[in-house]
């Protein structure tokens, strides 16, 4: 173990004992709003494997969701139906949602690849909002220690009203009690527990090696994060390792940046743009530093013809 030997110390204070104890403090608003309880977001990775497990401990009744992006590794894909088949069998609801659309079509629409500050990706096929379960309480694996933008703007309770966000109200796990007070967790149209919000990378991999969790395969693979294949928070190693591991992958990249380039080019006039796929391809996964990219304005973040 990594050092944290506090975990199953059994006291009120632990912080997987808060983390169990915040789930048990809104079942009653979960169930308010939907007879299966929480809603549990389900990724495929290590987090996702981690909040089931706590949720599973704490007694209270959930189903799980996983959002298939259409870009997820083959491995991940087989890992999440056999673990909610296995879920299913000890009576918990799993249900995996496809979206409208798929990533190259979305990127195509757009005339462009997402970009590590305009994912645009994610909102359609990772993060949409499943109608018939809008109303839900529901729950995520994501940790402030993740990033520096978590650590500002997530938080063990997470409600609002707006869907842009400008309302949110954030909340640490031992305020449960004033927020159950405002009465949010039954009137507000979004409301979002994260009971691993203040995991730490150690307490996360103590808990998973203590309690024997299983998790996605490809943890053993060399990969310390499993997501959609080229996403840019990978970084360009990351992202490098990935598509020499998935080479069809890497074609079809270079296709749909074959295509994106072509419409882009047919549209502009007195922009520079790349002379093709493969050296847009370069460009976006060497995150603009594999070519002179001062002359290629073209593919700014966010700007769309």
């Amino acid at each position: 173990m990594r050092g944290q030997l506090s975990i199953f110390d059994g006291t009120e204070q632990s912080l997987l004992n808060k983390s169990i104890k915040l789930i048990q403090e809104f079942e009653k608003g979960a169930l308010s709003r939907n007879p299966l309880g929480y809603v549990v977001g389900y990724s495929g990775g290590k987090d996702s494997d981690v909040l089931v497990s706590l949720f599973k401990r704490s007694g209270v009744k959930f189903c799980i969701v996983h959002n298939h992006t259409t870009l997820d590794m083959p491995e991940t894909v087989y890992y999440v139906r056999r673990k909610f088949s296995e879920w299913e069998q000890q009576g918990i609801p799993c249900k995996i949602y496809y979206p409208d659309t798929n990533f190259w079509s979305l990127c195509l629409k757009k005339k462009m690849l997402p970009q590590r500050q305009f994912r645009f990706c994610c909102a359609v096929l990772k993060e949409a909002q499943i109608p018939e379960l809008k109303q839900s309480i529901r729950s995520f694996g994501v940790r402030k220690a993740e990033s520096k933008k978590r650590l500002l703007l997530r938080d063990s309770i997470e409600t609002r009203n707006k869907e842009d966000y400008s309302d949110q109200q954030r909340f640490h796990f031992d305020n449960t009690e004033q927020v159950k007070e405002i009465g949010a967790c039954y009137t507000n149209n979004y409301f979002i527990v994260n009971p691993l919000a203040y995991w730490s990378d150690d307490y996360l991999w103590d808990y998973i090696e203590s309690e024997k969790i299983e998790i996605n395969p490809m943890y053993n693979c060399g990969f310390s994060r499993i997501g959609c294949i080229g996403c840019p928070l990978a970084g360009v190693e990351g992202r490098i390792r990935e598509f020499e591991r998935y080479p069809k992958f890497k074609d079809r990249f270079i296709k749909l940046c074959n295509d994106i380039t072509e419409i882009r080019n047919a549209q502009t006039i007195n922009k520079k743009s790349f002379k093709s796929g493969t050296e847009y391809f370069e460009w976006w996964i060497n995150n603009g530093k594999s070519i002179n990219s001062e002359e290629y304005n073209l593919f700014n973040i966010g700007e769309e013809i």
